[in-house]
């Protein structure tokens, strides 16, 4: 976050001087970086450069490559392998061993959405964002790439002409990032023939931690440096105006004040550490009660064991609930800091630090040469899309065994078949094809009631197997740019998008081209197939499904466990225990 303020200010200054800027950033790497995707650097027209994108051996290529593309005006994506030793680009062994992408950009003042206007908007608040920015590895000098998107919790920041693709497309995956809170890369496929494969870099911004002080003392002044050194946000909370002031904190936020009222005059989220030492135990007690059980992740109190043991014991008599057996709270650190032999009020201050930053990024602190296998866990996979995958619900067939249309029955305010579809079409997929009887009105009514799509299939009689075929073959038609299908069925009631997107997750993580749910020993539908299987799924006869096919791959299939599925309403008594609300789930016998 540092490098970002710290990169906006420097095109600020050389836009007044009247200077071109590129800015240049790290959108993906494969293997290992001295630095992170999302790394950048600022090159001026004058040759100078703000930030990092590795330990000094692409910057001096990169200012060569940055003075070419303010010339064009025109993007352009650079690779470097790091793992080659032939390389004359890269003239000091740092010890990588990786691909790194960086996208150059040169920076349009007249385009109010610009990759610095949008870092500007991204920082400007104290709350999450997500940077989507694009490149394409098979056209490195594709003007369609380029940072065009912020996604913030108050509003989205892009000029949809300006994107390479449609926002529906990117809203799936936007809010993915958002829910897993990390950086992820997508692949998109070509729009239309002949059009460029895009990747998009879907960077998860958080804010900078946010450090209070309770104390205003000298042994105030060491914390308060390493802090600003690291970039962070810092509050002085103190109520003797003799030492909390301007003149003795000229860079920190100030909060003179009682420590019952102080609070109430700090957003508090997170990203929020406190350190409590004011040397005043009424005070550190007083500040200790009112953010105990708040979001604060860390808070750390200077002083002894017995101070703390005290404290606590003080608090739970005037009725703060404790855990059991006075054990300390699971946010509150005391002793504060990691033990680093400290003595000095500087020693201090870079165990507190030290120790706040552990805990942020949830490590143990330990010595790295200790460290089994890599320092960092980076999650670099490129994953496809959403708009990659499809739904196809198996909605057609008679219900012999339940003597009655089993897409009908009632459930949850609507029916089977609008609820499988509804479970679907959460998922934002590029499409949820529902396959219904040929003429059969109450169905075609029930779908078309959900916006879903739909085919008629004129050979339901036939069995399960003459369903998938016309909805593949609708597939490969209509959607030939899906990447695996997602098999379902509308008689499990119990199957909810929650499952259905595991099933997405497992495939992304493995790259396995078979994905199915286990249930009662067996591995079934749902079930995700890769395009490669079409062919096979097109062969299909009968009323068996596509369980033979999944039992003859064998161990090229990776399940995930989901025991609900084993319940599906195709007799009369499940039909009673789905109606009764019946939720141990024991399969009925055939």
């Amino acid at each position: 976050m540092k490098e970002i303020k710290q990169i906006i200010q420097a095109y600020q200054q050389a836009h007044s001087n009247g200077k071109k800027a590129v800015l240049a950033t790290v959108v993906h790497i494969e293997g290992s970086s001295y630095r992170a995707p999302g790394a950048r650097v600022l090159v001026a027209e004058d040759g100078s450069l703000t930030g990092a994108i590795s330990g000094g051996c692409l910057e001096g290529d990169i200012l060569r490559k940055a003075l070419m593309v303010m010339t064009t005006g025109n993007p352009l994506l650079v690779t470097y392998d790091t793992s080659d030793e032939e390389s004359n680009i890269i003239t000091v062994n740092l010890g990588c061993n990786g691909i790194i992408r960086v996208l150059l950009e040169p920076i349009q003042e007249e385009n109010p959405l610009n990759p610095i206007k949008l870092l500007e908007k991204a920082v400007h608040k104290r709350h999450k964002t997500i940077l989507v920015t694009f490149f394409s590895t098979e056209d490195k000098k594709n003007q369609a790439q380029g940072t065009k998107l912020l996604f913030t919790p108050t509003g989205i920041f892009t000029d949809e002409e300006r994107l390479p693709m449609r926002f529906p497309d990117l809203e799936p995956d936007i809010q993915n990032a958002w829910k897993q809170k990390h950086s992820i890369f997508v692949k998109y496929p070509p729009i239309g023939a002949g059009e460029s494969v895009f990747n998009a870099f879907f960077e998860y911004i958080e804010p900078t931690p946010a450090l209070i002080i309770a104390g205003a003392g000298n042994d105030v002044f060491p914390l308060v440096a390493i802090g600003e050194t690291l970039g962070w946000e810092i509050t002085i909370v103190d109520g003797r105006p003799m030492y909390a002031n301007e003149n003795r904190f000229p860079s920190c936020q100030l909060v003179l004040t009682e420590p019952s009222e102080a609070i109430s005059k700090i957003n508090i989220d997170e990203k929020t550490a406190f350190v409590l030492m004011s040397h005043n135990y009424d005070y550190d007690k007083a500040v200790l009660k009112s953010i105990l059980h708040s979001p604060v992740k860390y808070i750390g109190l200077l002083g002894p064991t017995k101070k703390r043991d005290r404290m606590l014991e003080e608090l739970a008599q005037e009725g703060i609930q404790l855990p059991e057996a006075m054990e300390i709270p699971e946010n509150l650190y005391a002793p504060t800091g990691l033990q680093l032999g400290a003595e000095t009020s500087e020693e201090i201050a870079l165990s507190i630090i030290a120790e706040i930053q552990a805990t942020f990024t949830e490590n143990i602190g330990g010595p790295l040469r200790d460290l089994k296998g890599h320092i960092h866990h980076r999650k670099m996979g490129m994953v496809l899309s959403k708009k990659a995958y499809g739904v196809l619900l198996l909605a057609a067939g008679e219900s012999k065994r339940l003597g009655s249309p089993k897409q009908a029955v009632p459930f949850k305010g609507s029916t089977l078949l609008q609820h499988a579809i509804t479970q679907a079409s959460t998922l934002k997929t590029a499409v949820t094809l529902a396959v219904i009887s040929a003429g059969d009105e109450t169905l075609f009514d029930l779908v078309e009631k959900t916006g879903a799509e739909m085919v008629e299939n004129p050979d339901y009689k036939e069995g399960m197997a003459s369903s998938i075929r016309a909805g593949v073959n609708h597939i490969m038609i209509h959607y030939p740019q899906l990447e695996y299908l997602m098999i379902m069925l509308c008689d499990q009631p119990y199957v909810e998008s929650d499952h259905l997107q595991t099933l997405i997750d497992t495939q992304q993580k493995t790259g396995k081209k078979v994905v199915a749910s286990l249930y009662e020993g067996r591995k079934g539908v749902p079930t995700l197939f890769h395009k490669s299987l079409f062919p096979q799924l097109l062969e299909l006869q009968g009323d068996t499904g596509a369980k033979n096919l999944i039992e003859a791959l064998g161990n090229e299939v990776i399940s995930v466990a989901f025991p609900l599925a084993a319940f599906d309403v195709d007799t009369q008594e499940a039909k009673k225990r789905l109606e009764g609300g019946v939720k141990k789930i024991t399969k009925d016998p055939h």
